[in-house]
């Protein structure tokens, strides 16, 4: 993992929220992609997120803000996500880096918000030992990149070889460059202000004040009867 991206994800606040709104059900997910260890612990884990979206009827957005983590636990979060009958969106608030790019893939409409941005690349690990030992790390690791590159090609129809290069090359995609890539959708609309107060004529409010200054002082000019 790169210098750049380990600073995008130290600036990253853990958070996840769950509310219901006019538009269906909003869960947001900032933060690691990690298991549940702690019962305190404020990660992206599946524990958690299962849970918040058992008993939900109707669409779902999740918001997602995130550098990434634990792979395993991303791919769970993705086939969790894509086993539910509900209409899924995903906005990228702001980055869907690494795991957290394997959860975008579940939505059935990716959105990216604007300045947000999408980085995919290969699994990496900490290994040691003799050099069977490092041999099995790396057969384990070409296995993971197998199953990334099959859930990026499911999800854009771009060939294996095109996501390979990806994902070696730890790409990074602007908003415009996902959805070009076909790792997004659309880019998610300003959202339109209801209700607004109608628009103040000055003219009108300047003619009423004058009105009633005139009727005001008219009546104090009146004689007084005796």
């Amino acid at each position: 993992m790169n210098e750049e991206l380990l600073k995008k994800m130290q600036k990253i606040k853990p958070e996840i929220t769950n509310e219901v709104t006019d538009n269906g059900h909003v869960l947001t997910l900032s933060g690691r992609v990690s298991k549940h260890y702690w019962h305190d612990d404020d990660n992206i884990n599946i524990e958690t997120i299962s849970k918040q979206l058992a008993e939900v009827d109707g669409d779902i957005t999740i918001r997602l803000n995130s550098g990434g983590g634990d792979v395993f636990e991303g791919i769970e979060i993705y086939n969790y996500l894509k086993s539910l009958d509900n209409k899924l969106t995903i906005e990228v608030t702001a980055l869907a880096a690494s795991a957290a790019s394997i959860i975008a893939m579940a939505g059935d409409e990716i959105k990216m918000c604007t300045g947000s941005s999408m980085m995919v690349h290969e699994a990496s690990t900490i290994a040691c030992g003799n050099k069977t030992d490092i041999q099995k790390v790396l057969n384990s690791l070409d296995t993971i990149d197998d199953s990334l590159v099959s859930i990026y090609a499911e999800r854009t129809g771009a060939d294996v070889e095109t996501i390979n290069n990806w994902i070696k090359e730890e790409t990074w995609f602007t908003a415009d460059e996902a959805i070009e890539a076909g790792l997004a959708d659309n880019k998610r609309e300003k959202e339109k202000v209801e209700n607004v107060a109608p628009t103040v004529d000055a003219d009108k409010i300047a003619e009423m004040v004058m009105n009633q200054f005139e009727q005001k002082y008219a009546a104090m000019l009146q004689p007084k009867k005796e």
